[in-house]
């Protein structure tokens, strides 16, 4: 990669670090809704399946989790910048 400069290379890790964000929150939430429906599956014997609903529960949540990750990672961004 070129040298870009360091203000660029501080551009690049917040984009990383945004894209690390939306990958752990939707990962939180996907491993709860894996979990909930094992648990339920081993104590009450139900077959459940992934439904649409599932996939929207995990994209919605997933979404608002890492817009706020995205926030606070901007914060600590901009206040490590301005020193």
């Amino acid at each position: 990669m070129p040298n870009l400069g360091l203000r660029n290379e501080k551009m690049f890790r917040l984009i990383i670090l945004y894209l690390v964000a939306f990958f752990i929150s939707f990962l939180c939430f996907t491993s709860i809704k894996v979990l909930v429906m094992i648990f339920v599956a081993y104590f009450y014997g139900g077959g459940f399946l992934w439904e649409s609903d599932d996939t929207s529960f995990v994209l919605v949540n997933g979404a608002l989790l890492g817009a706020v990750f995205c926030v606070f990672a901007t914060v600590v961004f901009v206040r490590k910048n301005d020193s």
